[in-house]
């Protein structure tokens, strides 16, 4: 190989310089175009993290039989899942009958599964039962999931400034669906989510 081969078979310094900067122009021009999507994006993912707490508590509930809750704090963007842990009864000491029924286990609700909504995400409501309707927009909200697919629907309304979602949880079957849009108490029970 020559001399003259060897210096065309690499790049040079002004080569490498001029690919970088165009490298580095197209990914600052995409950054920009992507910083209008973030906040659909993120009011997209604390919707479906909210949902997926719901579906886990719903799941839980069935899986231990026993009833659990899902409480909302509107006012701060919180909410977490109360499962029941059994706790050691209380036994008489003074008891030595070995015929005694023992003590009827007692629960006690815990908090898992804590979580907080994105920045500037908050719900803006939750819209309780299929018959009542009730509507609640501000303090804690207790959503209960029953082992025996008892519970009831809900719509659980958010916003990340100008943007709205909704959820809507079905308690029967514990099917999710989702809205681009705030949903009202009349909407409860249709089943045109996506």
């Amino acid at each position: 190989m020559t001399a003259s081969e060897r210096r065309q078979a690499g790049f040079t310094l002004l080569e490498l310089i001029v690919v970088v900067f165009i490298i580095t122009l197209i990914t600052g021009l995409a950054a920009t175009r992507l910083d209008f999507l973030v906040p659909k994006y993120r009011l997209r993912a604390a919707v479906r993290e909210t949902a997926a707490i719901l579906r886990q508590a719903r799941s839980r509930a069935v899986s231990i039989g026993r009833d659990v809750y899902v409480r909302i704090r509107l006012s701060d963007g919180r909410y977490e899942m109360l499962v029941p842990f059994e706790r050691e009864p209380e036994r008489s000491s003074s008891s030595t009958d070995p015929y005694e029924d023992p003590p009827l286990k007692e629960y006690e609700f815990q908090e898992v599964f804590k979580k907080s909504l994105p920045d500037k995400t908050e719900f803006v409501n939750v819209i309780l039962g299929a018959e009542e309707g009730e509507i609640k927009d501000t303090g804690t909200v207790l959503l209960r999931m029953s082992s025996y697919g008892l519970s009831d629907y809900f719509i659980i309304n958010f916003r990340l400034e100008k943007r709205r979602m909704a959820l809507r949880f079905n308690g029967l079957t514990g099917s999710v669906s989702f809205y681009e849009e705030e949903k009202g108490v009349d909407e409860i029970l249709e089943d045109q989510g996506t």
